[in-house]
């Protein structure tokens, strides 16, 4: 258990602790810490961030008055993220949006839309998106997509924690270079802040709408080539965007895991059973697959004590964080997942 006195070897800046640091020194498990939401919009919003993003030197004329109207009146607000302008993929003129939406499954992967705004009239033209999605206006900056491109945006916003720049920068940076080399297509992003800054170097992964987490240099290889077992990235996996319970999401992460990385292809259709990080309990998971066809994963939940953590680096003091073990305990069909290793 990581305590106050443990901490004092753990790095620092400025004499301030980081508090990913302390996470992982602590054995913190970072499933079950996704930011969950049916839809998100990344916008490309220039450098520097301030806390509020929203509120930053070149964040386009009324995007935040138009950002708090959007979510009082649409039945599905967006999650929002701020994406850096690049070189490579930025276009002069123009105002990249990238809309991400769930489908009608309970979990699949996300279908991605891509836009290029006038940069002069972008509240405009997302104010079509969100209520006038079929406006011929809006059409006519849509940009093809093969929805095979993977997308990763890894969070550098040091205004809402030092170590999301410290930690986050150079794994963007690693990452963006290996994109270009990929084979499968692959874009990567700086972006603002999407929670659990505690997991720095931390990612969202599109049109999969997967969360990692501690980004280190040989993690971000086999996360680019996938060429080793899933289970070897366990440790790294936040969880799923689509499940909108932490405690699905954790049983999620050990069915990704024994799976493989096919299990990318699954939808979800249903979580059944009752279970929570303090009593344990049983989800049946059903899903489909394009090999598998359909099937169910019954994932036990067990309680497994707690570790202290840090909410946010250099914080006064540590918080409980529950931890649980998530074991699958029935396949139906049997031994379905073996051949997808």
């Amino acid at each position: 258990m990581t305590t106050r006195d443990s901490i004092a070897s753990v790095n620092t800046t400025s004499g301030r602790t980081f508090c990913s640091t302390v996470s992982e020194a602590s054995g913190e498990d970072p499933a079950g810490s996704a930011w969950a939401t049916r839809r998100y919009v990344m916008l490309e919003l220039p450098l520097p961030w301030k806390y509020n993003s929203l509120q930053s030197r070149h964040a386009p004329k009324g995007l935040e008055e138009f950002a708090v109207e959007a979510y009082e009146k649409m039945p599905e607000p967006w999650g929002f993220m701020g994406i850096a302008s690049d070189d490579a993929y930025s276009v002069p003129g123009t105002t990249r949006v990238i809309d991400l939406r769930l489908g009608s499954d309970l979990a699949s992967a996300y279908y991605r839309d891509t836009y290029l705004l006038p940069t002069d009239r972008v509240v405009d033209y997302l104010r079509l998106l969100a209520f006038e999605p079929d406006h011929p206006d809006l059409l006519s900056t849509k940009q093809p997509d093969d929805q095979v491109t993977r997308e990763f945006f890894i969070c550098t916003h040091a205004a809402i924690d030092i170590c999301c720049a410290t930690v986050g920068y150079p794994m963007y940076k690693l990452l963006r270079m290996m994109a270009d080399h990929a084979e499968v297509p692959a874009r990567v992003w700086r972006c603002t802040h999407f929670g659990g800054h505690r997991f720095a170097a931390t990612a969202f992964e599109a049109p999969q709408g997967r969360y990692w987490g501690r980004l280190k240099a040989d993690m971000l290889t086999k996360l680019m080539h996938r060429r080793v077992p899933a289970r070897e990235v366990r440790g790294n996996y936040r969880g799923w965007a689509a499940l909108s319970e932490p405690i699905w999401q954790i049983a999620e992460a050990e069915v990704f895991a024994a799976a493989g990385w096919s299990w990318y292809d699954a939808a979800i259709t249903s979580i059944q059973g009752e279970a929570t990080k303090d009593a344990g309990g049983m989800l049946t998971i059903s899903f489909t697959h394009p090999e598998l066809g359909t099937g169910e994963v019954d994932v036990r939940i067990t309680p497994n004590g707690s570790v202290q953590t840090m909410e946010s680096s250099g914080a006064e003091n540590l918080v409980d964080s529950p931890q649980v073990i998530a074991e699958i305990i029935a396949q139906r069909p049997p031994g379905m997942f073996m051949q997808q290793q």
